[in-house]
């Protein structure tokens, strides 16, 4: 029995007419805007998936391709990350119809966050949100590019589409790993990008960016303030966890099962955290945790009791955090899957296939704190898993 991280997302979704992203958003993203013709949303970009196949020129309802047509939109790699580069296109009069594409040309990458505007009407036609979308949700957004003339106006992207992918933030780890380290180090190369890209003045956000780090043991949860806050995680600011965020990210039905985990997980050197900055939020940034379960069963091998080299305070008193592994895999039977299928780990009243049982214990001098975090390991297939093509035998080179 080895503990390792579930199989994750992999590869690029469908291609289709329009420029692809993998982005989280920083907003609950609902059809109903309140009567408002239109809502800015934010959207950090974490990953370019496919460049789509839209050109110009084009003529709505044509027989065929023009063939001096050239592509809106091209996806290409730079220091081996994908970089989507957009180009407007000049208007024409009957809507629909594009005219030849303008040498006027901006990009996209991992790190940058945009501003797009979700339409009312559009949103009633059924063909901009697919369903509602929680705030810090990985989403794949579609994009299109505008014309040369709302371009020149400071408008360059036109959001097409928007649906909640089924993965979470623990798939994209390596995406993540693209995004800068501090709050001070995003905004400066968000400040670089739109000065080098004087296109995206008004869809380059400067201030509400987003940044990946990880957490340092020293960590605490504070809920002094009637939030819950992450403070001497490794800046002088606090975070504040988004308590439905939290249980999602955690697995947990309860925010203090999703704190015990945490805990647990911060003592251990696992956590990592997306921080997301937004001046209009009172309680400041915002951050969701990922917990990295091959850290917390580092060296683990099989069921039974197993004395980690994690250490933690009790009472102002150091303790060793102990790990308990049931030996018969069950499978459990609650109201609903985890949220997260591609997380380890799920606390109790959850619905697993097949599964350890799994707990921590506080073990210290004096006493022991038994079962400060209880849940499961699910051992159950993963839904991201890729499906492998499997060959009958090997073949020599010569065939």
């Amino acid at each position: 029995m080895l503990f390792k991280s579930r199989a994750g997302f992999t590869g690029p979704t469908n291609e289709g007419k329009n420029c692809k992203f993998l982005a989280v958003n920083h907003e609950a993203i609902g059809s109903d805007l309140g009567g408002k013709k239109a809502v800015a949303q934010r959207f950090t970009i974490l990953r370019p998936l496919s460049a789509g196949f839209a050109s110009a020129p084009y003529k709505l309802k044509s027989p065929s391709r023009n063939p001096e047509a050239k592509p809106l939109s091209e996806l290409k790699f730079s220091e081996g990350r994908p970089v989507m580069t957009m180009w407007s296109f000049k208007k024409q009069v009957s809507p629909g119809n594009k005219g030849p594409r303008s040498e006027e040309c901006w990009s996209l990458q991992a790190g940058n966050t945009i501003k797009l505007w979700l339409d009312e009407e559009r949103i009633k036609e059924g063909g901009l949100l697919a369903g509602d979308v929680a705030a810090f949700t990985v989403c794949e957004i579609s994009v299109a590019s505008k014309n040369e003339e709302s371009v020149r106006g400071g408008w360059c992207i036109k959001i097409t589409n928007v649906r909640a992918v089924d993965f979470s933030l623990h798939s994209v780890l390596g995406d993540l790993q693209s995004l800068c380290l501090s709050l001070g180090e995003a905004r400066a190369r968000e400040m670089v990008a739109k000065s080098v890209q004087p296109l995206l003045e008004k869809e380059l956000e400067t201030q509400s960016v987003a940044f990946w780090t990880p957490v340092r043991r020293e960590a605490i949860l504070d809920e002094s303030g009637g939030t819950l806050r992450l403070v001497q995680w490794g800046e002088q600011f606090p975070v504040e966890l988004p308590t439905e965020a939290l249980m999602n990210a955690t697995n947990c039905k309860k925010v203090s099962w999703a704190c015990a985990l945490l805990e647990v997980a911060i003592a251990a050197g696992a956590v990592s955290i997306l921080v997301i900055a937004n001046d209009f939020w009172k309680g400041g940034p915002r951050a969701i945790p990922l917990i990295c379960a091959e850290t917390l069963f580092c060296g683990v091998t099989g069921p039974g009791i197993h004395k980690t080299p994690f250490k933690a305070e009790v009472d102002g008193k150091e303790a060793y955090i102990e790990l308990e592994i049931g030996h018969d895999q069950v499978a459990v039977a609650g109201d609903q899957k985890p949220p997260c299928d591609d997380f380890e780990l799920a606390g109790l009243d959850t619905e697993l296939a097949a599964a350890y049982p799994v707990q921590f214990n506080l073990v210290g001098q004096e006493h022991t704190v038994p079962a400060v975090w209880k849940g499961y390991y699910n051992a159950g297939p993963s839904k991201s898993q890729p499906v492998l093509a499997k060959r009958k035998r090997m073949q020599t080179m010569d065939e």
